[in-house]
């Protein structure tokens, strides 16, 4: 009596080894895709959360600024149109970096800007000044609050460009692009501190300001390092500037435009750039 052998023909091998392989080809691409949307979740959180201390000093910072008539503030405005990354500094009673001599003020000459400077290491980085100041008459070598027809410009040209100054920090490394603009209590969004159509024509105290919208660019810092200085800068100055023309979300609308239209660059840097767009709304006088 013979005894039937069965056995898996070639063919029927190199199907199986066929179907195996594309199992194992869906199921690497499954964990690839994974692990691509974490990563990118990890570099928003990570964004995020070097940004979220930013947002809470600057709504400090704000929430203290000096409002008075008699004093000055080096903001955008039709003489000062700061076409890029902008720049600003104001009177506040918060706490700031005090000379070792002299009786201490409760006031602050707080200002925020990109520092523009290629050989400090601080550059296409977003620095905070927070100048303490000293009572006036105290001192002969500190410069206390100064008042009108005095400027900040002229006190301290620090705050006011990208020059040196010690009280000077770095606060947000990844924010290469800084933007700000004007809601006024009239409503409208402006790129001048006061409210024209009411025949003003001075800051006069923030009378007519009601909140400081603040528009940044940020990259997380393992991609930071994937992309030159040089092209940073590049990449910033395609980042459009507010104008009036623009209804609430069309800045950074354009911004994303910009940044999508990017061909020359690394994609896996544009792709971990991030936009954030905070309003401060200015506690009453």
């Amino acid at each position: 009596m013979s005894k039937s052998k069965n056995a898996f023909t070639i063919a029927e091998l190199l199907v199986s080894i066929a179907v195996l392989a594309v199992l194992l080809l869906l199921v690497s691409q499954l964990f690839s895709s994974a692990a691509s949307v974490t990563t990118s979740g990890n570099k928003r959180m990570t964004a995020e959360a070097q940004l979220r201390p930013l947002f809470d000093r600057m709504a400090v910072d704000f929430s203290q600024m000096i409002k008075r008539t008699d004093v000055d503030y080096y903001l955008k405005s039709p003489s000062n149109t700061q076409t890029g990354n902008d720049q600003f500094a104001f009177y506040s009673t918060v706490s700031g970096y005090y000379p070792s001599s002299g009786s201490q003020s409760s006031i602050s000459l707080v200002g925020y800007r990109i520092n523009s400077t290629p050989s400090s290491t601080s550059f296409n980085k977003l620095e905070r000044i927070s100048k303490g100041l000293v009572w006036n008459g105290v001192s002969t070598t500190d410069t206390p609050v100064v008042f009108l027809p005095l400027t900040i410009a002229s006190t301290w040209p620090s705050a006011a460009s990208g020059g040196v100054d010690s009280d000077y920090e770095m606060i947000a490394p990844y924010v290469f692009r800084f933007e700000y603009y004007y809601l006024l209590k009239n409503g409208s969004f402006s790129v001048t501190p006061w409210d024209s159509s009411s025949g003003h024509t001075t800051v006069g105290g923030m009378q007519d300001v009601a909140a400081i919208s603040i528009a940044i660019a940020a990259i997380d810092p393992k991609s930071r390092v994937l992309i030159s200085d040089s092209l940073l800068t590049t990449l910033a100055g395609r980042l459009n500037d507010f104008s009036t023309s623009m209804t609430p979300g069309d800045l950074l609308t354009q911004w994303q435009g910009a940044l999508d239209g990017t061909t020359d660059m690394a994609r896996p840097s544009i792709q971990s750039v991030r936009f954030y767009e905070r309003s401060f709304y200015l506690l009453p006088k």
